[in-house]
């Protein structure tokens, strides 16, 4: 019985993809999806400033565990907070 060891390669992509790349919020809402070897791929390898500055921003919150840096992904992918003062300065209607 002979046995075979199959040696998977990864390809990494090397910039986030154009049909994510209309905004910051855009890349780091796929790069949030991504496994952290393509994060360190594009960071590296990526000639886009905006891609390096998203792929930093999860790497800080990662690596560092810099609350910070989380709380600001996590308002970025949500959409970010709006305060109660905000609110009552849209609102329309006065009580």
């Amino acid at each position: 019985m002979k046995t075979e060891i199959l040696h998977v390669q990864r390809n990494y992509l090397h910039q986030v993809p154009e049909a994510h790349r209309s905004s910051v919020d855009t890349r780091l809402r796929w790069l949030w999806n991504q496994k952290f070897g393509h994060i360190q791929t594009i960071h590296n390898s990526s000639p886009d400033p905006l891609d390096k500055m998203a792929c930093v921003m999860i790497i800080q919150a990662l690596f560092a565990s810099d609350l910070n840096a989380i709380t600001l992904i996590l308002r970025r992918l949500e959409g970010g907070s709006v305060t109660d003062d905000q609110v009552a300065e849209q609102s329309a209607m006065r009580v």
